[in-house]
């Protein structure tokens, strides 16, 4: 199926490594222009470079994948990622950003008593207040237009399900449905105008993996993290009817159709791709 995603300008925060550059790849591959972000210069050239060669190595690919390296944490970070963001419309003579992906986060397992209030403020800073900030520029903008734009907010299954080794993570997700929704409303009778969130489950990203081989290691798997995996979620997600970690490709499809003109009659939900991690109905 056609996503409709041709020559859309797309942003997607923390999109170096894992389901981020999962989601920027898919994107590209769908014919969308695609600005990769990560907190370094080389670390964002890099992943340019990866997702150009995924779509080709050509000169062609070359123009619609672009990196605007910045830490989105802080006001000052968002301030001048959004500048660069500026720079390279104004190279492609592009008003208007089509596609914004909150994607950028960050986790630890870590006892409940021992964050301190910098760690909290931390949490909120990178997984909440960054969407708020590149919203409040780009959304804006989406609507005085008024033809297409999408706003996703890669959340988790942990913001419905909190994990007590992982609070403040989980808080700061649930804090980001609320924003997707209160976002979404103010886009009521708009025209084709989306806020949604997305509900990942446990993914095998790169750092999942090296959590993992620590875990195997410390249980007595070895290096069989096939094994180790199986044990885990047996153990501590129970819940789970895939009882596998997700492919961030997984994520990735529902995040670029949620981000299509295909999902223009979806709006101010929270798309679960947990794999039955979660028990409700809704």
């Amino acid at each position: 199926m056609d996503l409709q995603l041709k020559d859309k300008l797309c942003v997607v925060t923390g999109s170096t490594g894992g389901i981020g550059m999962a989601i920027a790849k898919m994107l590209a591959q769908n014919g969308a222009v695609v600005i990769v972000n990560g907190r370094s210069e080389e670390s964002t050239e890099t992943a340019v470079q990866i997702i150009s060669k995924h779509i080709g190595g050509n000169d062609a690919a070359s123009q619609r994948v672009w990196g605007a390296s910045g830490d989105v944490s802080s006001a000052d970070g968002v301030e001048s990622f959004i500048s660069k963001i500026m720079e390279i419309q104004t190279s492609m003579k592009r008003e208007v950003v089509d596609v914004l992906i909150n994607n950028v986060g960050m986790f630890h397992s870590q006892d409940f008593v021992d964050v301190t209030d910098e760690k909290w403020s931390q949490y909120y800073d990178t997984n909440t207040m960054s969407g708020v900030r590149l919203s409040r520029h780009f959304l804006p903008r989406m609507m005085k237009r008024n033809s297409f734009g999408r706003v996703l907010f890669v959340s988790s299954e942990g913001a419905l399900k909190p994990l007590p080794n992982m609070i403040p993570y989980c808080v700061s997700k649930t804090s980001q449905l609320s924003l997707s929704r209160g976002l979404a409303e103010l886009t009521k009778g708009s025209n084709n105008i989306t806020v949604n969130a997305l509900l990942p489950g446990p993914t095998l990203t790169q750092g999942v993996k090296d959590y993992m081989k620590s875990w195997a290691s410390d249980n007595g798997f070895g290096d069989d993290i096939e094994a180790a995996s199986s044990k885990y979620f047996e153990q501590f997600e129970p819940t789970s009817l895939l009882q596998r970690f997700l492919d961030p490709d997984e994520i990735a499809f529902a995040a670029v159709f949620l981000c299509s003109p295909r999902a223009s009659g979806i709006n101010g939900i929270a798309q679960h791709v947990d794999g039955g991690i979660v028990r409700h109905i809704s």
